[in-house]
């Protein structure tokens, strides 16, 4: 009874059409690599059989339930041999040497338009750096040394038993090794050390006779975590290395593509000190300014917004400018959850959605820098189709608008079409008072930007580069269909508590 319910699981998540809704198909990930493990070629039979009767039933009738039955049950009985062995192989290296892998299979959406890459288009392992490298070394120690070239070893198999199709697998497959930090030290060192790393790995597998040309690795360093690193008994879950086998180079380049501004990235922050935030059944939004009431100073002025009184308590130190704000440990930041995440081409079934994560605000976080995709063979970067085109309204324009009477600006607002990648780093002024009509001197702020897209939205989260600056951060969510901002948050600090505000920019006129 207990297999006939795997089966059944399993089946729903390959058939998220047939009603399997996104926490029951968030239940079967843990459980996914021991099936595959134990039963990869039985389950997957069965997932075949019932997947290609369903898609043939719908064509049809019963007739095309037989027929699709049967394709399914030949790709399925395929697919779960490859899928069984490697895994089993992860299983046998993990247990010799005492080291945490994780594995997710890559599968292309239904939906996506893609003829280039096989429905099964690769196996993400995640290794946890459990000793593998010493600290702050990009060398391998002795155990490290021995796991990565079992592990090697095993990439340099082709997973096809057939002679033919084994030798155009090898041809065309790609393997990509991604070394991941967790935040302690600056993202600079991280990004680098990390791509050293991925280098060294990736040099291991060259010498197990895999091409070098077929090989790339990447340093994202601390921009990735998938675990608190303001935990010390949990941050050392991001210390891992990456490797993703893929089908080919189209595959390669969807991977790198759905992994840069992921979304689900932002679970956890980037900072190693405790956020002070309130958990969200004790928290509340901040305070907009009255419902932002617009007054238009002139054609080419941002609009204002009528001013609030200071929340700041009684004999609490002031901040460098007062944005009668909120502290920040009363307030649930939650902006990305309505960030509905970008299809990336691949199913995105393991994977959470934004909506049942808890995300860390700007205020939790640190600027993220993650390095190029390079080629083990000659150092350049994965060729892509890059351009120059701008998200319509966000080609370097100026947003602007007023908190507690204060100006706040931030400019140039450049978001590539590509990825909603930032093309040129912003700067924030701001002139304080500026409702009085006061001729104050503007302060101008260095910052740095990074983007996470989703659907129909992006979250552009900015850095004050200078820890003693008026602003701290500040996350906006802009809309991609039209140059508006839908949610808006301003960060800083007073003393050495954190305060938020609302903050809405418009564009300014022409």
């Amino acid at each position: 009874m207990q297999k006939t319910f795997r089966l059944t699981a399993l089946s729903c998540a390959f058939l998220t059409a047939a009603g399997c809704s996104s926490q029951q198909v968030q239940s079967l990930k843990d459980s996914a690599n021991t099936l595959g493990k134990d039963y990869g070629m039985a389950v997957l039979c069965g997932v075949g059989i019932v997947g290609g009767a369903a898609a043939g039933f719908a064509i049809n009738g019963e007739k095309g339930a037989i027929a699709g039955g049967a394709v399914g049950a030949a790709l399925g009985c395929a697919l779960g041999y490859v899928w069984q062995s490697r895994l089993k192989e992860l299983d046998r290296i993990a247990k010799e040497e005492n080291l945490k892998i994780t594995t997710e299979q890559l599968t292309v959406a239904s939906s996506a338009v893609v003829t280039s890459v096989p429905k099964d288009a690769g196996l993400v392992t995640q290794i946890e750096d459990n000793g593998m490298f010493s600290s702050g070394s990009d060398q391998l120690t002795t155990d490290g040394q021995r796991a990565v070239t079992k592990l090697a070893n095993m990439y340099s198999k082709a997973k096809s038993s057939n002679q033919q199709s084994a030798a155009k697998e090898l041809q065309e497959r790609r393997l990509l090794v991604v070394g991941h930090s967790d935040a302690t030290g600056s993202s600079e060192f991280n990004q680098k050390l990390s791509e050293r790393r991925a280098k060294t790995v990736g040099r291991l597998l060259m010498q197990a006779g895999i091409p070098a040309s077929s090989i790339y690795y990447q340093g994202a360093g601390s921009s990735r975590p998938i675990a608190d690193n303001s935990d010390p008994f949990t941050r050392g879950q991001n210390r891992r290395v990456e490797i993703v086998e893929l089908a080919n180079e189209q595959a390669l380049v969807m991977r790198a593509q759905s992994e840069a501004g992921n979304t689900k990235y932002l679970q956890y922050g980037t900072s190693t000190a405790k956020p002070k935030l309130a958990t969200a059944h004790q928290a509340t939004k901040p305070k907009a300014e009255n419902s932002p009431k617009i007054v238009q100073k002139s054609s080419t002025e941002p609009a204002t917004t009528a001013p609030s009184t200071s929340a700041l308590p009684i004999n609490k130190p002031k901040p460098a400018v007062d944005f009668a704000g909120q502290p920040a440990d009363a307030y649930s930041w939650s902006m990305a959850q309505n960030i509905k995440p970008k299809q990336s081409g691949f199913e995105l079934i393991g994977t959470a959605h934004a909506s049942d994560m808890p995300m860390a605000s700007c205020e939790a976080d640190m600027p993220r820098n993650a390095g190029e995709v390079l080629s083990l063979a000659d150092g350049t970067p994965l060729k892509r189709h890059a351009t120059k085109d701008y998200l319509p309204g966000y080609n370097n324009r100026v947003w602007a608008n007023t908190v507690n009477g204060h100006l706040v600006t931030v400019s140039p607002v450049s978001i590539l079409r590509e990825n909603a990648q930032v093309d040129r780093q912003p700067i924030l002024q701001v002139v304080e008072n500026y409702d009085k009509n006061t001729k104050n001197k503007a302060q101008t702020i260095k910052a740095l930007a990074n983007t996470y897209e989703g659907e129909s939205q992006v979250l552009y989260r900015v850095f004050a580069t200078d820890t003693k600056a008026s602003v701290s951060c500040m996350d906006l969510v802009f809309s991609k269909g039209n140059a508006t901002v839908t949610e808006g948050a301003l960060f800083y600090a007073a003393g050495s508590e954190a305060y938020v505000t609302s903050y809405m920019p418009i564009p300014a006129t022409k």
